[in-house]
Formats: C-alpha cells, sequence, structure tokens
C-alpha cells in the first residue's frame, strides 16, 4: 500500500471522472484528523493517516454494497491543546478550522454532491465542536446533508444524544475495564498497531518495543476525563499507553471491523433504517 494519502481520493481524479460519479448520485466521505506528536516512535501524521485508512476501506464496503462513494481530500489542521506544546503539533484557532470545513463542504455541494459523511480520527473536545458547527452552519446555508459520525462513548462525552441531525452514533462494542497499569489514550498499542501494519515505515519498531507503559493512576484518569490542558505534563515522551503491546494482527481485525460498521451504518442511513442508540449525556 503506498503512501500517500491522496490514493483513493478525488485528488487523484480529473474533473471530468468527478461529475461523472457525482451525476450517478456518489456520496462522499470526508477524513479529518491533525498533524500531532506521536511518541518518540512514530511521525506527526498518525491521525490523518488513519482517518484516510477508515474512509478508503469503508469506500471499498460502500461499492461492493452499489454505493457509489468519493473521498474527499483529507483534512489535517485541527486543535491539539493536550500536545500543543510538543514541536510538530500544530494547532489552529477554532474559526479557522470551522471556516475552511465550512468551505469543503459548500464546494462539495456546489458539485452537486447531497450526502456528505465525515470520518474524523481526533478525539480533543474543541477539535470536534469546530466540526459540528462547520457542519451545522453548512448544512443551513447550502442545504448540504452533512455528518459527523462518533462511537456512542464519544458522543455522549460531546453532550449528544445520537437524535441531533448533524451526527451519526456508532454503536461501540463493549469496552474492557481499564487497565491498572496503562490506559491506551495516545500513541498506544493501538495506534502503533495500526500504523505499523498499514504504515510500517512511519514506525520505528525497535524503539517502540522497548518503551514503557505509562502508569494508569486516578488521576491520569481525572485528568483525561477533565480533558488534558498539556500532556507533557504526564506523559513527557508523548505517548499514553503500551506502544511496546502492539499487535498486528488485532490491529488490522479492528480496522476491518471498524470500517464494516461505519459503511453499514452509512448504508442503514441512506436506506431510513438507522435507529441511533440512545447516548443520554
Amino acid at each position: 500500500m503506498g503512501y500517500s494519502i491522496f490514493d483513493e481520493t478525488i485528488v487523484d481524479m480529473n474533473w471530468t471522472e468527478i461529475e461523472k460519479v457525482v451525476k450517478k448520485g456518489a456520496i462522499a466521505l470526508l477524513p479529518t484528523g491533525v498533524i500531532e506528536e506521536h511518541g518518540p516512535h512514530m511521525g506527526l501524521g498518525v491521525d490523518i493517516y488513519i482517518a484516510y485508512l477508515l474512509c478508503k476501506f469503508t469506500r471499498r464496503e460502500l461499492e461492493a454494497k452499489g454505493i457509489r462513494t468519493l473521498i474527499a481530500p483529507p483534512y489535517y489542521w485541527g486543535i491539539n491543546n493536550a500536545t500543543g506544546s510538543f514541536p510538530g503539533s500544530f494547532t489552529f484557532r477554532k474559526e479557522t478550522i470551522k471556516n475552511i470545513l465550512y468551505e469543503i463542504l459548500s464546494c462539495l455541494h456546489r458539485w452537486g454532491v447531497t450526502h456528505v459523511f465525515n470520518i474524523n480520527h481526533h478525539n480533543d473536545i474543541e477539535h470536534n465542536m469546530a466540526i459540528l458547527e462547520a457542519i451545522k452552519e453548512a448544512r443551513v446555508d447550502t442545504g448540504v446533508r452533512a455528518y459527523l459520525i462518533r462511537p456512542d462513548w464519544y458522543a455522549k462525552r460531546l453532550g449528544y444524544t445520537g437524535k441531533e441531525e448533524y451526527i451519526l452514533v456508532e454503536k461501540s462494542p463493549p469496552s474492557p475495564a481499564p487497565s491498572p497499569k496503562y490506559l491506551d489514550i495516545h500513541a498506544g498499542e493501538r495506534e502503533t498497531g495500526i500504523m505499523a501494519h498499514y504504515f510500517p515505515n512511519q514506525v520505528n519498531i525497535e524503539l517502540a518495543k522497548e518503551l514503557k507503559s505509562t502508569d494508569f493512576t486516578d488521576q491520569h484518569l481525572t485528568v483525561f476525563r477533565q480533558g488534558w490542558s498539556d500532556a507533557r505534563k504526564l506523559t513527557p515522551w508523548g505517548y499514553f499507553g503500551a506502544p511496546a503491546s502492539f499487535d498486528l494482527d488485532a490491529s488490522k481485525k479492528l480496522i476491518e471491523t471498524r470500517t464494516k460498521e461505519i459503511a453499514n451504518l452509512i448504508e442503514r442511513f441512506l436506506t431510513g433504517t438507522y435507529k441511533a442508540p440512545q447516548t443520554d449525556p
């Protein structure tokens, strides 16, 4: 697999190809993430690589169902409140992010795309709220039917019930109890495993295997739930979890399962059979 995040997106298509597919009723997937530090063992592009990966495989699942699908150019500027003190973690003003995403949605709608589904891989609260505000404003001003797709646990964290018209909620599988040793929150075993499997040149495998897991304490969990202000105070090396415990097979299964679930959700929504799981805030 190549490392271009433009592979299989509209960036590698010409305008006549795009117009042809749009006239056949194509929907669009919009991958969003950020450029952000991910420990000493990975590059800065983890979030956008994974968002792009989710869109790429979701598109393949949707096409197999007969749903014509385009992938918009991956958007990788955002807000990094937690990791902003690390070199490489770009963070932008909320209005900047919102305005650019609004223009992206407006362009897609102007070309005839009626449905846009945002797949985001970055959990900063302000970053997600900027996306939602852009979606809500674009829906009102242009008529585009844009939606943010988020797992039920995160929709609850944002304060949404899943019944809003601009957010679609995935039903998450039961989560295991927090490890008594560490929380796999950032650049830990899951993200390291995904990157090592799909983008191995972006991971220093030997270094990852040497990194010790970060300790888990009630203080860490409390700070995480309240929202980090500076991850560097909690994790000086920029990761939170156990990178050395990554599992390539488990990571592959995770991506395959998640993209099938997202594709099924979109299919149910388009056919009018989607029912949001309850996520009382």
